[in-house]
C-alpha cells in the first residue's frame, strides 16, 4: 500500500476576516517545511492574495459562497491551490500594475505578487464555473534539512 502526499484542505467563507486564518495556517506550514523569515513572509502574502482575489473577485465577497485552499506536499514542493465558484478572468487582459498609470491605483498587483513571491503560479478555469490557482513552491535541500534538524530535535 502506497502512502498520498501529505495534504491539508480548509473552506471559508468568502470574507475579508477569514484571511487571518489563511494567514496562520500557511505560515505555520511553511516554518513546520522549514522555511523561515522573508520567505514564509512571501509566500504567505502570495497565498493571501490568491484567497482575497478568490473572496473579493472571485466569488464577489458573497459570504455563502465558499473559496477552498488545498496545501499537498511533495519532496520537491509544496502545492497550494486556491479555488472559487466565481465566473473566471482572462489573465492576459488584466491591466499591466507597473504601467505608469497604474502605479498610484490601490488595486491590481495581486496577480504580480504572486507570480513574484513563489515559484510558479497557474490558472485553471473550471467547466462549471469557479477559477483554481495553483502556485508551487520548491522546498530546496537547506529547507528539508532544516526541517529534518528540528524534528529530531
Amino acid at each position: 500500500m502506497s502512502l498520498s502526499q501529505p495534504e491539508v484542505q480548509i473552506t471559508i467563507r468568502s470574507r475579508f476576516e477569514e484571511l487571518d486564518l489563511v494567514d496562520s495556517l500557511t505560515e505555520g506550514l511553511l516554518r513546520h517545511l522549514g522555511f523561515s523569515g522573508e520567505a514564509v513572509e512571501r509566500a504567505a502574502l502570495a497565498v493571501r492574495e490568491a484567497a482575497a482575489n478568490a473572496i473579493q473577485h472571485g466569488n464577489g465577497a458573497d459570504s455563502d459562497e465558499p473559496v477552498s485552499l488545498r496545501f499537498q506536499i511533495d519532496k520537491r514542493d509544496l502545492v497550494i491551490e486556491v479555488a472559487d465558484l466565481g465566473r473566471g478572468f482572462d489573465p492576459d487582459a488584466l491591466p499591466d500594475p507597473l504601467a505608469p498609470e497604474n502605479l498610484l491605483k490601490p488595486s491590481g498587483r495581486g496577480i504580480l505578487l504572486m507570480k513574484s513571491f513563489v515559484d510558479d503560479v497557474a490558472f485553471r478555469f473550471e467547466d462549471h464555473g469557479g477559477t483554481v490557482v495553483t502556485m508551487r513552491k520548491r522546498i530546496t535541500p537547506a529547507t528539508q534539512n532544516r526541517s529534518t534538524t528540528e524534528e529530531t530535535s
